[in-house]
């Protein structure tokens, strides 16, 4: 063979690698009871916060800087205790939604990331401008 196929025999076979490895590593979102019948793997999970009496977020920094615990509700309505292993975001409590990366670990979720959709400053602006439209055109 000649220097040039075999170079390209390399290049393909080190591309399907990489497509091999990259397809391995994609999550799609889930919910609770998926991730607790497959504990041995990562699950992302979609939903919102819980906040009440019985379910109080918990955060301490003084103890420990890099967790803190939440109930969240998936979008099938289950309602599990996460833990952060990470620092509470800023504005955790205004946001929308919440994308969770980890495991179940007995009852509760083991979060190692977590992506929020907050509530966009413009919808607000827009809101109000609407209602102003309408009562000046009444």
């Amino acid at each position: 063979m000649k220097k040039m196929q075999i170079l390209a025999l390399i290049v393909i076979a080190a591309a399907i690698g990489v497509l091999i490895t990259q397809a391995s590593d994609y999550q799609s979102y889930g919910d609770f009871s998926v991730a607790m019948k497959e504990i041995d793997r990562n699950h992302q999970i979609v939903g919102q916060l819980v906040v009440d009496d019985a379910r109080p977020i918990v955060y301490n920094p003084e103890k420990d800087a890099n967790a803190f615990s939440f109930y969240m509700e998936d979008e099938q309505g289950t309602i599990k205790k996460v833990v952060a292993q990470m620092a509470k975001p800023q504005d955790f409590e205004r946001s929308e939604q919440i994308v969770l990366t980890g495991r179940m670990q007995g009852s509760q979720f083991i979060a190692n990331d977590m992506q929020l959709k907050c509530p966009s400053k413009y919808q607000d602006q827009a809101l109000q401008s609407q209602k102003a439209r309408q009562v000046v055109s009444k």
